[in-house]
């Protein structure tokens, strides 16, 4: 059996990713300076010794804040794409495979969780439940499942009419078994691409969650956060919102070519 090859690319962006990770995890390593002591002593100032990148205006290090905003942005998507792979997954092969009733019944309920705008839902959802990261955590799961259980349902319904299936059956294997010894295996690889593409998108959605004041609690570093404590300074110091703003963009595009990447190497298109 040949073995497939990964392009160099796969593992620049491979190394990008474990960079930002490593950075969030040791980010109190790191630190410069405590991220949430403040001092209007400090406020507003610009990248020096003491504050490499400046300070925000309650003087609070802005290097600082970055790494711990890293650790909330980049964990809390792992987090969120984690569940909602795994929850979307089980229902969408339960149904796909049961058929009848039930699946009729879950196909509905994917339906109206897929027709309302998912950014929309989220805040919804995280106004309800209230300010904090926990909750937006729930908010965009509560989202973010109807995706993979759709993607999971549809692969399912092609994967058990096959004859290895079939087969599986006359030798008396279980519906359990059948379901995740025999199907899931097979729907997975598309599955994990779509997850894979995923964690740009709830990086996004974490920091517009923030940004709009449904997200994190303060003193809590986050990116979106961060974005939305410097838009009033735009005009005077445009690197509150820049530098937050660009750690955004730069995470999700290099998770999202990864994903590409992925997708290239398991030889899946969805």
């Amino acid at each position: 059996m040949e073995r497939k090859k990964y392009p160099v690319s796969f593992w620049v962006l491979a190394a990008l990713i474990m960079l930002l990770i490593a950075a969030a995890v040791f980010a109190p390593v790191l630190e410069p300076n405590d991220p949430n002591k403040s001092s209007l002593m400090d406020a507003l100032k610009g990248p020096c010794q003491q504050f490499p990148l400046g300070t925000d205006p309650l003087g609070r290090c802005l290097l600082s804040r970055m790494l711990y905003g890293g650790r909330v942005s980049i964990f809390s998507s792992l987090i969120i794409t984690a569940s909602v792979f795994v929850l979307g997954t089980v229902i969408g092969v339960f149904s796909g495979y049961t058929g009848g009733a039930v699946d009729m019944v879950l196909t509905k309920i994917i339906s109206i969780t897929q027709a309302f705008p998912k950014i929309i839902l989220a805040i919804a959802i995280a106004g309800v439940l209230g300010i904090g990261i926990k909750n937006t955590i729930i908010a965009l799961c509560i989202v973010e499942w109807a995706e993979y259980a759709r993607m999971a349902r549809s692969l399912t319904r092609s994967v058990k009419e096959r004859t290895f299936i079939k087969a599986a059956k006359i030798c008396g294997c279980g519906e359990i078994k059948i379901m995740f010894r025999h199907i899931l295996p097979n729907i997975i690889p598309p599955l994990i691409v779509s997850a894979s593409l995923g964690i740009a998108s709830m990086i996004m959605e974490v920091a517009a969650l923030s940004y709009l004041g449904v997200g994190v609690q303060s003193p809590m570093a986050e990116w979106g956060a961060m974005m939305n404590t410097g838009k009033d300074y735009i005009q005077t110091n445009i690197s509150l919102v820049l530098v937050p703003g660009a750690a955004i963009f730069i995470t999700a595009v290099i998770f999202n070519l990864f994903g590409e990447k992925i997708r290239d190497v398991l030889g899946t298109r969805n």
